[in-house]
Order: C-alpha cells, then sequence, then structure tokens
C-alpha cells in the first residue's frame, strides 16, 4: 500500500515536472561572481538548484546520520555483552537459602 503511494505521487511530481518544464521554455540568464554567466532554460536553472539544495541537505544532515549510526553500533555491543551476563547468571546453581 505504501509503495502504491509513492509510485502515484513520483508520477505527479514527475507529470508536474514535465508540464512545467514545457510551458516555461523562456531563456533566463543566470550571473554569478567573477564574470561568470549562464544562459539556459528557466526549467533546468530551476532544477539545478532543487539538485543542489538536495545535495546541501544531504551532506549537512550526514554528520548526524554518521553520529547516529556509531552509537547503535555501541548499542548493539552492550545489548550483546548483557545477553551474554544472563546467559551466565542463568548457569549458576542456585543454593538453597534457608
Amino acid at each position: 500500500m505504501k509503495r502504491t503511494i509513492y509510485i502515484v505521487l513520483a508520477v505527479v511530481v514527475l507529470f508536474a515536472g514535465i508540464t512545467f518544464a514545457l510551458h516555461n521554455k523562456q531563456v533566463v540568464a543566470i550571473n554569478y561572481y567573477f564574470g561568470l554567466r549562464w544562459d539556459g532554460p528557466l526549467s533546468l536553472a530551476l532544477l539545478a538548484t532543487f539538485a543542489l539544495g538536495v545535495a546541501a541537505g544531504w551532506f549537512a544532515s550526514l554528520r548526524m546520520v554518521v553520529r547516529m549510526q556509531r552509537q547503535l553500533v555501541q548499542a548493539r555491543k552492550d545489548v550483546r555483552q548483557i545477553e551474554q551476563e544472563v546467559i551466565n547468571l542463568r548457569a549458576l546453581p542456585i543454593k538453597d537459602v534457608i
């Protein structure tokens, strides 16, 4: 069910992007520092800007993801150690207290 929703959403976004590109064929000039200039279609300029934003967001979250992965590895190691302690405690003989 979830996969179907994602596929439908992807098709809708793709359709919207294609129709946007077809309706906006104007050439835009993008000027940057040091005399850099680019002339191209509006849709390509927006796509490039979106891609750069996605890449910047991914790189910004990469540090947190790596930290969380390390914490997960440590937590799994702790769980294995605690499980081994439980196994060792269960193997101890029970002495009569009375």
